[in-house]
């Protein structure tokens, strides 16, 4: 099964109801999933020990009316779409430097069902030596905002001698990926961490901690998990890396 019929499969518990209605115009997910690939492939540059660099930042110009009918949706679609794009990255071979990315934006110049996408190169945020190493341009002015309670982790890395530093990262997308893989939200340079280690997902008013089969392991108040609720205070240790998730009282 190709990379295109998978996203069509995941859509199809989404594609109804409501959701459906929303794609009665011409604009369709499966159109914008094939120009997501051929932007990469357009976009590909080798770059030094043969890496195949693309965009791992993707905006989609839609009409205004669209925009309307997809903001509800929105978050779901660039997640799924976001999916897509790293599915077709391993297929292909290409490399990310930073978190792949895809938001809306409406634009008053294209009409109901027309659309165009412009991508970018973006770095994500690393933890290395007891820093966290953030990018010149992480979410883009106008996109995704903090979650309500300020959902945050502090991050710690124990390193041999030396005093452990805690570092703050905010939490302030939908989905957040943690991992050693430079296509992850927060890269965590730590031998015991996988490439895809897990995630940290906000399920309405929930925060939820999610292993992805990782070899190590993740765990949760010293409790080896494969998913949980994160409540203010709950101490995640990945690897080397601990990272305590703070809230808020809203």
């Amino acid at each position: 099964m190709g990379v295109i019929q998978r996203f069509e499969r995941r859509l199809e518990g989404m594609v109804e109801g409501a959701f459906a209605r929303a794609f009665k115009s011409e604009l369709q997910p499966v159109e914008v999933a094939s120009a997501v690939q051929r932007e990469m492939d357009d976009r590909a540059a080798i770059v030094a020990q043969g890496r195949t660099l693309v965009p791992n930042d993707f905006v989609v110009e839609i009409s205004q009316q669209d925009g309307q009918r997809l903001q509800v949706y929105a978050d779901s679609l660039s997640q799924e779409l976001a999916n897509l794009a790293r599915e077709y990255a391993k297929e292909q071979g290409y490399s990310f430097v930073g978190p792949v990315r895809v938001r809306f934006e409406n634009a008053g110049d294209l009409a109901t069902g027309m659309f165009r996408i412009r991508s970018g190169v973006i770095r994500g945020s690393t933890v290395e030596g007891g820093e966290i190493r953030r990018p010149a341009s992480d979410v883009p002015p106008g996109g995704r905002g903090a979650f309500g309670g300020h959902p945050r982790l502090l991050v710690t890395t124990a390193l041999e001698g030396a005093d452990a530093t805690q570092r703050t990262y905010e939490i302030n997308t939908p989905v957040t990926l943690l991992g050693r893989g430079t296509d992850c939200d927060l890269r965590l340079v730590d031998p015991g961490v996988s490439r895809h280690h897990a995630e940290i997902r906000v399920e309405g008013p929930e925060i939820v901690l999610v292993d992805l089969g990782s070899t190590n392991g993740s765990f949760v108040n010293g409790q080896q998990i494969r998913r949980v609720t994160l409540v203010d205070g709950s101490r995640v240790t990945m690897g080397r890396t601990t990272l305590v998730f703070r809230r808020d009282r809203e």
